[in-house]
């Protein structure tokens, strides 16, 4: 058996912690360490780490990181720190399965695989399970260059060979302060075309009102959206031109645009992005891959490049509106 190093970032998770690392502990996979990174926490997480670690010595063990730096930091502190061959990364909040490593470890075997993702849950405090999958209509035999453009890019809910990092010499950017993961793990998979899936959901993603990916970011500094496509395409291997570039699409004219018009930017700003996209990625309309998104982003993303922001404002009220009534019920199961 290989060991599997699995991290967890930890930064004011007190009320969650324990669920997490419970979950982990009592994995059917026995070769494993659990490497608690706790990012200056102000709550009580710590203790309740160094609580964890005192009863399972065997298999936990904290890590305190000197400053606060986020997520990405705590993620290369832990990468730093790990022994095994292995790497999961599991946020402080989230849980697995009992049999989560060992699915995993059993398939990257199997299959000769690098990375093996599975599905997850989004699993909300009102008791709610949503199941999603992280490669959608993909399977193990798919073409690796649709699952480069496809699959989800988040460091969660998949299995990694820890030397895909360490050999490309790739880590998360922490000069990035949201998003981070697309710059590392598009990149990652690019540097094979061993990925594997599981076609069960495993992981559950607990989804707090106040996470960051559920933020208002009125007023934000949005500049980390062209700073981590630019980087991705960096990063990633030659030859993933056209998968790269909807990557951008995805980022740029969907992801950033909805930003922007929550935020109130003016439509001078918008025009100037549209404009930068359009100059970067001059033939980005010919990507066969934009058939593949679903059609209400199809839809939003035609009506941004063509500057018609009033029909793009319309869609992302209804949006909100529909998060909104269904994060009140949330909000309230939580007080």
């Amino acid at each position: 058996m290989e060991k599997v190093s699995i991290i967890v970032p930890i930064y004011n998770i007190a009320k969650y912690l324990e669920r997490c690392v419970l979950s982990l502990v009592e994995q059917t996979y026995s070769c494993i360490e659990i490497l608690l990174v706790d990012d200056c926490s102000t709550d009580g997480s710590l203790a309740i780490a160094e609580a964890l670690e005192a009863v399972h010595s065997n298999k936990c063990r904290v890590i305190r990181c000197e400053k606060h730096g986020g997520a990405a930091r705590a993620r290369n502190i832990g990468m730093e720190a790990a022994y095994g061959k292995w790497l999961i990364f599991v946020d402080g909040d989230d849980w697995v399965t009992p049999d989560y490593v060992e699915t995993l470890y059993n398939t990257a075997q199997k299959d000769g695989a690098d990375i093996v993702m599975s599905g997850f849950y989004y699993y909300y405090a009102s008791g709610k399970c949503v199941e999603v999958s992280t490669f959608g209509d993909l399977t193990t035999d798919s073409p690796h260059r649709e699952k480069v453009a496809l699959c989800d890019a988040g460091p969660t809910a998949r299995l990694f060979r820890a030397s895909l990092f360490f050999d490309n010499h790739i880590a998360f950017p922490e000069d990035i302060w949201r998003a981070e993961d697309i710059a590392t793990i598009i990149p990652i998979s690019t540097m094979t075309d061993k990925i594997s899936f599981v076609p069960r959901s495993m992981y559950y993603y607990f989804q707090r009102s106040n996470s960051l990916s559920n933020r208002n970011l009125k007023n934000a500094d949005i500049s980390f959206f062209p700073k981590m496509v630019l980087r991705m395409i960096e990063l990633a291997r030659p030859g993933f031109e056209k998968e790269l570039e909807f990557r951008a699409v995805s980022e740029l004219l969907y992801g950033m645009v909805t930003v922007m018009l929550r935020s109130g930017r003016t439509a001078k700003d918008l025009r100037e992005h549209i404009d930068w996209f359009n100059g970067r990625f001059p033939h980005w309309r010919e990507n066969a891959y934009i058939r593949r998104l679903p059609k209400c982003k199809q839809i939003f993303i035609s009506f941004a490049a063509k500057k018609r922001y009033w029909i793009s404002r319309a869609l992302i009220f209804a949006w909100d509106t529909k998060q909104r009534l269904s994060f009140k019920k949330v909000e309230a199961k939580e007080e």
